[in-house]
Formats: C-alpha cells, sequence, structure tokens
C-alpha cells in the first residue's frame, strides 16, 4: 500500500500553556522540526520524529501526546468489532498486572487479545532469516518507529541497512490477518507506548488505533481501576518465550541469542537521545570508510529506558532497574514455559517452540520497505550559504568568533545551528541569549540616552529658570545692595541726628539743671522778699504810727503856736514881734509838718496797700516758683529717662551701623557669588548641551 506523503501529526502543541522556554528544542534530535519565531514553540508534523522527548521535557504541559482512545472507546460503545494487541512493556506500566490488562479489554467490548511480544519472536525469526541469506554489512534494528522516521527524513543514507521486516506490531497484525480469519475484518487497537506508533500503521497500511499506556492509566485512575480488580485472562494467541525482553534495552539482542550465542559481541546496543542520533551521524562514514568496528546487529531504541520509558507510559524518570525487574520477571515465568528441567524436555520445547513460530511465518509475508524522506526536508528546510550565516550573525550582533558562545540556551547545539532556524523562519534572534544581553544593554543605552535626553532637556528647562532666576535675583541683589546702601546713609544720618538730638539732650539736661538750681535759688529769694516785704510792711506800720504822732506833735505844735501868738500879742510888738514871728513859723511848721504827716500817712497807707498786694504777689509768685521748680523736676526727671532712651538708642543705632556695614560686606559678597552662580549656570547649560549633542551622535552613555 502506497504510503502517505505526510507524516500523521503525533504530538499536539497546547498553545496557552506554552512560555516559550525552548525546553522542547534543546532535547529534540530533529531541531528544525519546532518553530520558535512566534510567541510559542510550535513544531512541524513532517520533520517531527515524533520521539517525545519534548513532552517529557516541557514542565508547563504544552506538549502532548496524540493517540486514539476517545475514538477507540466510542467505537467499543458502538459496538464495534475490535481486538487488541498489547506491547511488551505493559508489564513494566501496570506493576507486572499485564494478564489484568487482558480482563480489562475484554471488559470494555475487545473480543480478543493479542500479545505483541510473539510478534516480536516472528520478528526475530525474520531478521535472522534476512542475515542468513543476504549477509548484510550490518543490520539496524526497526521495532522503534521514531528511529525509523529520523533515518527516512535525516539519514536516508542508512535505509539499506534498516532489517527490511516489520516491527513486532506489524507482525503480529499481519499474522491475525493472515492466521486469524476470525478477526480479519476486525479493526485492531495496539496498546501501546509510544505516540510514533500510528506512523508505523500509515506506512504499512495496517492498524487502526493506537491507543497510550498513559490513556489507560488515566481512565482507570478516574474511575475504572484499579487494574487488580479485573480477572488475569491469557492472550489469544500462543505464548511468547524470551522476545518478552523487547520493551528492554538490548531486548531484541538477548531473543537473537536462542539463535546466535555470540550474536551479543556482534551487536551494538545503543539507546537513548542523543546518544543514538549521535551514532547513527557517523554511522553511514564508517560503514563506507571500515575506519571503525561495524556491528552485525544495531539493536537501538530511541528511549533510554527503551520500550518501558516510551513517551506514552508513566514510567520516565523511575529508576531502570525498578522498571526493567517486572520485564525480567515475566521473562522468567515465559522461560520456564518452554525449558523445562531436563535436557531433553528442553530440546524438545524448543524444537516445539521453533515449530510453533514456523507456523505462523513465512517467506515474504513479513517484509518493509521504506521511503526516503529526505526530500520533504531539503524542501522546507534550507541550507543557508556562509554568507547567509554570517548575515544571520550579524542580526544576532554575533560580529566575532568571541560572540560565537554556543551556549545552547536556545534550544540548538550550536549558534551555526540557531542561525539556520532564523534563517528558515523557524526562530527569531529574541531567542538567542547573547542577543537579548546585547538588545538589553542597547535598549539600556538607549533609554539611558533618552533619560539623559529627558534629564538634559529637564535641565536645561530648570537652569534657564534658574539663570532667569538668578539675573532676577542678581538685579535684586543690586537693588537690595542699593537700598542698603541708601539706609546705611539714611540710619548714618539718623544716628548723627541721634547723636545731635543726645548732645542737645545733655545741654538741655545742663540747662535744666541750672534752671532746677535758678529756681530753687529764686524760690529762696522769694522766701527772702516775702520776708522783707513782711518787715516792710510791720516798718511801714510803725511809720504811719510815727506820722500819727507827728500829727499830733504838729497838731500839738500849731497850738503852741497859736499860743505863741496870743501871748505875743499879749506881748506887744517889741516883745511879741519876734515872738509871733516864731509863733507864726512854728505854726507854719506844725502846719507843714502835720500836712506831711498826713501826706506821708497817705502815702504809707498806700504803700502798705502795695505792701500788702505785693505780699499776697510774692507769696503767689513764690507757689509759682514752687510749681515752677517741681515742673522743672518733673522736666528734670523726664530729661533722665530721654536721656537714658537716648543712650541706648545711641549705643543701639552703633550697633545697628556695625551691622550695616556687615550687611553691606555680605550684600557685597552674594552680588559677587550671585554673578559667579550666574556664570556657572551658564557654563553648566553649555556643558549639558555638548553632552545632549553627544548622547545625539551615539556616544554611548557608558563614556560619561
Amino acid at each position: 500500500m502506497a504510503e502517505k506523503s505526510s507524516l500523521r501529526p503525533v504530538i499536539k502543541v497546547i498553545e496557552d500553556k506554552c512560555v516559550n522556554c525552548h525546553r522542547c528544542i534543546m532535547v529534540c534530535p530533529a531541531k528544525m522540526c519546532n518553530n520558535g519565531s512566534g510567541d510559542i514553540v510550535d513544531h512541524h508534523p513532517d520533520l517531527c520524529i515524533g520521539c517525545g522527548e519534548c513532552i517529557s521535557a516541557c514542565t508547563h504541559g504544552a506538549r502532548v501526546g496524540i493517540d486514539d482512545f476517545d475514538l477507540f472507546m466510542a467505537d467499543l460503545k458502538k459496538g464495534k468489532d475490535i481486538i487488541a494487541i498489547v506491547a511488551p512493556a505493559v508489564a513494566a506500566s501496570f506493576e507486572g498486572a499485564y494478564l489484568n490488562m487482558n480482563g480489562f479489554l475484554k471488559s470494555l467490548g475487545v473480543k480478543a487479545v493479542f500479545d505483541v511480544s510473539f510478534g516480536a519472536e516472528l520478528t526475530i525469526k525474520s531478521y535472522v532469516n534476512y542475515m542468513k541469506k543476504k549477509n548484510p554489512p550490518t543490520v539496524i534494528s526497526q521495532p522503534c518507529p521514531t528511529l525509523v522516521s529520523f533515518i527516512e527524513m535525516y539519514r536516508p543514507e542508512l535505509i539499506p541497512y534498516l532489517a527490511p521486516a516489520d516491527s513486532p506490531m506489524m507482525h503480529i497484525m499481519k499474522m491475525i490477518k493472515r492466521y486469524y480469519p476470525k478477526y480479519k475484518n476486525h479493526r485492531i487497537a495496539a496498546i501501546s507506548p509510544c505516540f510514533s506508533k500510528k506512523r508505523e500503521f500509515d506506512a504499512v497500511g495496517l492498524g487502526d488505533y493506537n491507543v497510550a499506556f498513559t490513556s489507560i492509566q488515566t481512565y482507570l485512575e478516574n474511575g475504572g481501576g484499579p487494574l487488580s480488580k479485573y480477572p488475569e485472562t491469557d492472550y489469544d494467541n500462543p505464548p511468547a518465550e524470551r522476545a518478552v525482553l523487547f520493551s528492554s534495552p538490548g531486548g531484541l539482542m538477548r531473543t537473537v541469542q536462542r539463535y546466535d550465542k555470540d550474536i551479543n559481541s556482534h551487536t551494538r546496543k545503543i539507546e537513548g537521545s542523543p546518544e543514538v542520533y549521535h551514532y547513527f551521524a557517523f554511522l553511514a562514514d564508517a560503514i563506507r570508510k571500515g575506519s571503525a568496528p561495524v556491528y552485525q546487529l544495531i539493536d537501538c531504541l530511541n528511549c533510554s529506558m527503551g520500550c518501558n520509558g516510551g513517551p506514552g507510559t508513566g514510567n520516565r524518570g523511575k529508576h531502570l532497574d525498578d522498571v526493567e525487574y517486572l520485564v525480567e520477571r515475566r521473562h522468567l515465568e515465559m522461560r520456564k514455559k518452554y525449558q523445562p528441567d531436563t535436557l531433553w524436555k528442553k530440546i524438545f520445547a524448543r524444537n516445539k517452540l521453533e515449530k510453533l513460530l514456523d507456523s505462523y511465518w513465512e517467506e515474504g509475508l513479513y517484509t518493509r520497505s521504506y521511503t526516503d524522506r529526505s526530500a520533504i526536508f531539503k524542501k522546507m528546510v534550507k541550507a543557508p550559504e556562509n554568507s547567509e550565516i554570517d548575515a544571520a550573525f550579524v542580526k544576532m550582533h554575533k560580529k566575532t568568533k568571541q560572540d560565537i558562545l554556543n551556549c545552547g540556551a536556545c534550544g540548538y547545539k550550536s549558534c551555526e545551528q540557531m542561525a539556520v532556524a532564523i534563517i528558515n523562519g523557524l526562530n527569531k534572534p529574541e531567542n538567542c541569549r547573547y542577543y537579548v544581553e546585547i538588545e538589553k544593554t542597547l535598549k539600556t543605552e538607549e533609554r539611558t540616552k533618552n533619560m539623559l535626553n529627558q534629564v538634559y532637556d529637564h535641565t536645561l528647562e530648570e537652569m534657564f529658570k534658574s539663570i532667569d532666576g538668578l539675573k532676577s535675583l542678581s538685579g535684586q541683589i543690586g537693588e537690595t545692595a542699593d537700598c542698603v546702601s541708601r539706609s546705611s546713609r539714611e540710619i548714618e544720618r539718623m544716628v548723627d541726628t541721634i547723636r545731635s538730638i543726645h548732645a542737645t539732650l545733655e545741654h538741655n539736661a545742663e540747662t535744666v539743671l541750672k534752671l532746677n538750681e535758678s529756681s530753687a535759688e529764686g524760690k529762696d529769694r522769694m522766701h527772702k522778699i516775702g520776708e522783707l516785704i513782711a518787715e516792710v510792711s510791720d516798718q511801714s506800720e510803725a511809720l504811719i504810727e510815727a506820722c500819727g504822732t507827728i500829727g499830733s506833735i504838729a497838731d500839738e505844735t500849731s497850738i503852741l503856736g497859736m499860743n505863741a501868738a496870743i501871748e505875743a500879742a499879749h506881748a506887744g510888738d517889741a516883745v511879741g514881734k519876734g515872738f509871733a514871728v516864731v509863733a507864726g513859723e512854728i505854726r507854719k511848721l506844725a502846719d507843714n509838718s502835720g500836712h506831711q504827716a498826713v501826706e506821708i500817712s497817705n502815702n504809707l497807707k498806700k504803700i502798705k496797700e502795695l505792701i500788702i498786694n505785693s505780699r499776697e504777689s510774692s507769696d503767689h509768685a513764690r507757689e509759682q516758683f514752687d510749681k515752677m521748680a517741681s515742673l522743672i523736676d518733673a522736666v528734670k526727671n523726664e530729661e533722665l529717662r530721654i536721656k537714658e532712651a537716648m543712650d541706648t538708642q545711641n549705643a543701639g543705632s552703633s550697633q545697628v551701623l556695625d551691622s550695616l556695614g556687615e550687611i553691606n560686606a555680605l550684600v557685597t559678597k552674594i552680588r559677587g557669588a550671585s554673578a559667579a552662580l550666574l556664570s556657572s549656570g551658564e557654563a553648566v547649560v553649555k556643558d549639558i548641551n555638548s553632552l545632549k549633542s553627544m548622547s545625539e551622535t551615539g556616544v554611548s552613555a557608558s563614556s560619561f
């Protein structure tokens, strides 16, 4: 049956779980099947060998295997006729309960269950028959569909060395179709440890369902199990012997030992990624050149634990001995069936086994051919020229040999492999660690440059504001200096005035002191004048009395003169004439004296009134002098207080003058500092402009 031109997908990417970590690329033997050029790592089925390494490597659950469990269960429910074939790894995957698996499958409606281990026995017969007849330089075993896909896609030069015989699964399927006509038209479900088995179905044209052990385990855990609750049920085909070891590394070689005891010395047993792929990469050259030992048989498997640790099992991560022990235990059980105690019985049992195998084997029934699929890879993945790789390196910022780190962080083996992926659109420079570091540096520098430009612009803006402020401040400082100077001059004039007032006050104080002394002296004199006036008043009283006495004497004298005149008249002219003259004079004197006495008395009375008035005035003047003296004392006291205040103000004025002098000096310094600061600000603006110019022309920020 013709093979399909494109390969069936056996691995699915769950996009919303993929974090683009590239672990899948790192473990993938066929790097270019992955596409990391987007936000996730997708893969192309036509380039994927289905090894399942990415499933185990992905810790996010973004890679899962594709099997037919759901369809298998749905068709069983529909009542479709289905038989099952079970891979020998079942013993390792279900704690040795491989016969219970048969009971479980039949409980689901499976009509019959066949053991792929018996197909493995037939496979060994096919291998031995081919090797005896063709004597090839080497035979690459092909039970692993992953390795078959790898050779078909990436190492087609090894196709001639692939065993031209079917895998154990295909042997058992063809055996059923040929020797079990009852199930000829039944659908076949392979209970398998491997997701890529479905591709073998497509290649050979047999097989309907590939059901992974993991799907059955999930079903049992979710209500269908445990498996031990189902009865142990034998297979519907004859039991296998040592071929039950096929699922373990070297199991094929150990089965061949039944025919060739020394086969182990002619066999290269190799398994696990990347060892098996590295081995195949150089095998064709080794065969052609004959420069290395070429083994008669290459017993190879993709998985390091063999099929026991296939991606469709739950055994990856378990201890190898724990897993293989279950297979070895079954192996011992099966050997006992075919190798009884006695030698004769053993020979008979072996002959019986050989006859049994012969009854299910015929020439040409189990042959297998292969397809060179390398054209698909060549079509999808371009082999770039060195110049293209160099251009890709430039995109990755790899400009020197020192930049080619081959660190593997991208998932590829080398920077060149990563460059090939980028050239083919299967990846992007952003997934290169070195590129990211350089980009980070460049972006950091760009961010730094942008930040610096922002700082420059902001600083310039603030500096211009500062300079404007400094200019304004400088002008204000100048005005302040002028104002301080004017104030200083005004205060100096005020201080001079204060000093003048202080001097005047001192002079006034002396004058007031003298006035006080004069008022005291005047007061004393007024007291004395008052006493003199009183004394004059007393003397005027005496004078008035004396005037009264004079008046009385004048009256008496007048009477006496009158009497004398009378007597003179009596005396005659001779005697009395002279006497009359005397009497007349006496009378005149008396009259004058009386008259004068009256005038003096009147005058004295007036004088007395004046004296009395003068005394009153003197008393009033003395009272005024007392008041004036009191006021002078008050003025003197106020003058003293004013003088004390002026003394304090005078001292304060001196301090003010000293402070003004210091302020003047400080303002002068501030003016100088302001001018210097303004000059510095302008210099800073100039420097910032220079830095900004350097930044814009691409000078690294680190050089600043």
